[in-house]
């Protein structure tokens, strides 16, 4: 398993994005979140994705070029059209955005679509939290080629793993950060295991019978992800979906005609000025003291607050480099010999 340091790993990425046809900036942008995904310990939205998204270029769905626009906007709200550039440069133009307009208005509401991966949502609510804001982010879809997660007691893709993720800043322990996906696991952690050749828990996913199993192969072959919450309050899971995916749907709703399936694919980014309620550092100290008291007396192990686990990684991990699998390394290296690109770990 080779152990590369990050900034070795974001030049590789953004070299690699840059020889399949992305703008330099663009390619610098999608490399670092990649990384700082790794970084974070969420290998699924990691550099495992970049040959993907030269795939995805190579095929013509994917436009390695092309300027996202604000197509509608009021002081305190604004609609992107991504016109099929990479997700995270249309996730991180448009979260400046909403965080401008918070500052102005003390709510800013961003919404995108027809939009690449927008990769991990925490980024986004990380940002959020540096700037002093409170943030939601809901990204996913219904229907269509990317929805990848059984209905409750159905079959069928029908849902999209529908993240959200939610972000708070504090004084002492830096960004408060939940990000999750509303299936039981994210897509790319079924992608980490392939290349590590692990199994899965066998309530993770179903074959395309619909029948569980813990082999990861099987999403790939047409199986599903399952309800986050299975097998007790799978319904909860479900429900959750379904909410994130009506928010992403409206997002994608450029006009009052039907969008065909392919494009019911959205996100939708608030950011809420804090300050507006009082004093920024007297709420982040206020959070603070909402972890240690949550902190005492653990019962066994440590009591972690949301996002504390990412930071740990994040230092762990830029000390000592991050570890990928060996199957992930084979085909980047691949991927970067494909462009004509020489690489080493």
């Amino acid at each position: 398993m080779p152990v590369i340091g990050a900034q070795k790993l974001t030049d590789i990425t953004a070299r690699i994005l840059a020889a399949a046809g992305a703008r330099d900036d663009y390619a610098a942008i999608v490399a670092e979140h990649l990384v700082n995904a790794n970084l974070a310990g969420h290998d699924s939205h990691g550099v495992i994705r970049t040959p993907h998204y030269v795939r995805s270029i190579e095929k013509g769905d994917l436009k390695p070029t092309a300027a996202p626009e604000i197509v509608a906007e009021t002081a305190s709200m604004a609609q992107v059209c991504g016109n099929w550039t990479f997700g995270q440069v249309i996730a991180k133009g448009a979260t400046e955005i909403a965080i401008d307009k918070a500052r102005a208005q003390g709510i800013g509401l961003v919404s995108m679509y027809h939009e690449g991966h927008t990769g991990r949502l925490g980024t986004y609510a990380e940002m959020g939290a540096a700037a002093g804001m409170a943030s939601m982010i809901w990204d996913g879809c219904i229907g269509g080629p990317r929805s990848v997660v059984l209905p409750l007691n159905g079959t069928g893709r029908k849902i999209g793993a529908n993240p959200i993720a939610i972000g708070f800043p504090s004084a002492a322990h830096g960004a408060v950060i939940l990000d999750f996906a509303t299936s039981i696991s994210a897509a790319g952690k079924v992608m980490v295991a392939v290349d590590k050749g692990e199994q899965l828990p066998g309530d993770w996913i179903v074959d395309a019978d619909w029948q569980p199993t813990s082999d990861p192969t099987q999403l790939a072959k047409g199986g599903a992800l399952r309800p986050m919450g299975l097998p007790y309050v799978g319904h909860k899971g479900y429900a959750l979906a379904m909410m994130v995916g009506l928010f992403s749907l409206m997002a994608s709703l450029p006009s009052d005609a039907q969008p065909p399936l392919e494009d019911r694919w959205g996100t939708v980014i608030l950011m809420i000025d804090i300050s507006r309620f009082g004093p920024l550092d007297v709420f982040q100290k206020q959070v603070d003291t909402v972890i240690d008291f949550v902190k005492e007396d653990p019962l066994e192990g440590e009591v972690l607050y949301p996002g504390e686990v990412e930071a740990r990684r994040r230092a762990e991990r830029l000390a000592n480099g991050i570890d990928l699998p060996a199957a992930t390394w084979a085909e980047i290296s691949a991927c970067a010999e494909g462009l004509g690109l020489a690489v080493d770990s």
